[in-house]
């Protein structure tokens, strides 16, 4: 079941026949995480973490297909989601490179807004981005967030210190203008 479609990509939700060699090697790949926190993992690591999210209902893990080729080309993560709040993370990762720097993480994150503000009625969705992840910046940014605060030295990238990007995206049936 496709859960949004637009253009180029459509979103689903993780199985766990998606995490295979080709998914993994993403997460093993030094330019993919250069900004990511999730390095190295395993197949098992990853279908654990799939299956954490299914039991705990915190988050939701959506694969961003191309409609062209039919491949698994990243994931969109909405959570943890604090239903106190109705406030979320929103996580977007293109692992295949070759789909880098063409408007696909923009598109996604586009999908992954509405998702979040459909299915889990959320009202605010946040993320943060290490200094130096212009491509992040430019495909949030592209994608109707806004950049709302910056926190000094907050990651560590390469014993680097870097400041932390928060973006934010709102929902506008709770935020009208």
């Amino acid at each position: 079941m496709t859960a949004y479609s637009k253009n180029r990509i459509s979103l689903r939700l993780l199985e766990e026949a998606d995490i295979d060699d080709d998914y993994v090697s993403w997460f093993r790949d030094s330019v993919v995480t250069e900004y990511l926190d999730s390095t190295g993992i395993t197949r098992d690591d990853a279908i654990r973490y799939l299956r954490d999210g299914h039991a705990t209902a915190s988050y939701y893990m959506y694969a961003v297909i191309d409609l062209e080729s039919r491949i698994h080309i990243g994931n969109v993560k909405i959570g943890p989601v604090n239903r106190l709040h109705m406030t979320s993370d929103l996580v977007t990762v293109i692992g295949h490179r070759e789909f880098w720097g063409k408007g696909y993480a923009t598109e996604a994150i586009l999908a992954g807004n509405k998702i979040a503000f459909e299915t889990y009625q959320i009202r605010k969705l946040s993320g943060g981005i290490a200094e130096g992840n212009e491509g992040s910046v430019k495909a949030y940014t592209r994608a109707g967030w806004v950049i709302e605060a910056r926190m000094k030295g907050h990651h560590l990238i390469n014993g680097e210190a870097r400041d932390r990007i928060v973006v934010s995206c709102f929902n506008p049936a709770y935020f009208p203008d």
